[in-house]
């Protein structure tokens, strides 16, 4: 056996490792979407929530970024952390838009952990959005509905709750962000939201032809850094997850002879 094919068999061994950690980190289905937006402190910014570099960024009632990342959520503790108007959808084209979601995945129940801040490729299966993707990063978690896959988009006016966080959080009636599970009901109506909140209420009518529980195809996607930049959350394993994908696209061919030895090696690990 020559020392080149020694090297290029060990390759393989490290190769093989590094597709099986990220195959673990890979999340992958269909999923329905539901959208929200209650000004809540987001889930995944409390700490202990999952290994990242820290939590979900949250804001104050003028919208300025909280240093303490135990500070109580706005909605019904008396806390003064809500959601930073940024984490918010928009369009990068006519196709694609990037934003923030509480997703809940089923081959995960109950573990945050997983999910917190990793960021996913959502293609839109259904009309009027057919052809088109969104890239979202997990900021929340949607555990009201733990029958199916799910990814609650978070778009001001798109949906509000009892909470009267938004109430609190901008000194307006909870009204303004629309009725409890609707949000509000024309693109009109986002004229009356905080203003640093209109765009992406637009958003809702305009680039996702306000489409109702639109279903998705959806993979784990290393997060693009314009999400991240907004939420100062990245993900221990994140770049185990990268370099996974990396491997994974120059990966050798099951016919080659490389990966043929490395299937007769492992082959023997397992006789030994």
């Amino acid at each position: 056996m020559t020392l080149s094919y020694l090297r290029n068999l060990l390759f393989l061994l490290d190769l093989f490792v590094v597709l099986v950690h990220s195959e673990d980190l890979n999340a992958t289905g269909e999923a329905i979407t539901t959208r929200f937006w209650d000004c809540c402190k987001p889930s995944c910014s409390w700490t202990g929530k999952a290994s990242f570099s820290h939590p979900v960024d949250t804001c104050n009632a003028t919208d300025d970024p909280i240093a303490d990342f135990v500070t109580g959520t706005g909605c019904g503790t008396g806390g003064s952390a809500y959601t930073c108007s940024n984490q918010h959808p928009w369009s990068v084209n006519d196709t694609l838009s990037y934003g923030y979601a509480g997703i809940f995945l089923l081959n995960h129940p109950d573990t945050e952990a997983f999910w917190c801040c990793s960021c996913y490729q959502l293609d839109f299966t259904s009309d009027p959005l057919k052809g088109k993707s969104m890239i979202v990063q997990a900021s929340n978690t949607a555990f009201d509905i733990n029958t199916a896959n799910r990814f609650s988009l978070a778009i001001p006016g798109g949906n509000t709750t009892s909470h009267d966080g938004c109430a609190k959080q901008y000194g307006v009636q909870e009204s303004v962000f629309g009725q409890t599970n609707s949000g509000v009901a024309s693109v009109d109506d986002c004229d009356n939201l905080p203003d640093n909140l209109q765009d992406s209420c637009r958003w809702r009518f305009d680039w996702f032809k306000d489409a109702l529980y639109p279903t998705v195809n959806f993979k784990r996607v290393v997060c693009p850094t314009d999400l991240t930049d907004k939420t100062g959350c990245i993900r221990t394993d994140e770049k185990a997850f990268a370099d996974g994908q990396t491997s994974a696209a120059s990966a050798p061919s099951s016919t080659s002879p490389l990966f043929a030895g490395l299937a007769a090696v492992l082959a023997c690990l397992v006789l030994v």
